[in-house]
């Protein structure tokens, strides 16, 4: 090996554990987060996360929303397979609250019952999409349309 060969080694050697050197850590033990129980910064007003859509509140939704979608049988299908994979379990089959789930633990309402037949199609949407008292909401499991779909077989079960 010549001088020139050494030199060139010898350099990056040298450049090589300066990298190891340089400044901060690997171990990501220092750096800006969350205390434990700390809430996450608001948002800032009129944002939305990306892929999103506002949290609308059931009463406001009683009065603001019409439901887009068209009752088809099209429609009445999706939301009754729908319902079968995300409600039915609580709620029964047929919407009576008489499900596996409801048998151990506190009995869903009946949907086909008079008072909730009377709600609005934007009351039964935002309670799908946001929950009720102990359903949890689907707004991340199902699109809007699917949603609406659920609305329009619950209507269907609602008929006399």
């Amino acid at each position: 090996m010549g001088r020139g060969d050494a030199a060139t080694l010898a350099v990056a050697l040298l450049l090589g554990l300066a990298g190891c050197t340089a400044p901060g850590g690997t171990d990501m033990t220092v750096q800006p987060s969350l205390r434990p129980q700390q809430q996450p910064r608001p948002s800032a007003a009129g944002t939305l996360p990306m892929g999103g859509e506002p949290s609308v509140d059931r009463v406001v939704a009683a009065a603001a929303l019409r439901n887009p979608v068209t009752p088809s049988a099209a429609s009445v299908d999706s939301g009754e397979k729908l319902f079968g994979i995300y409600c039915a379990l609580c709620h029964g089959p047929r919407g009576q609250g008489d499900g596996p789930v409801a048998q151990k633990f506190m009995p869903p309402p009946d949907l086909t019952m008079k008072a909730i037949a009377e709600r609005t199609d934007g009351y039964l949407y935002a309670t799908i999409r946001n929950g009720g008292a102990l359903m949890p909401g689907l707004g991340e499991s199902l699109t809007p349309e699917e949603r609406w779909d659920v609305v329009n077989f619950l209507r269907r079960l609602q008929r006399p």
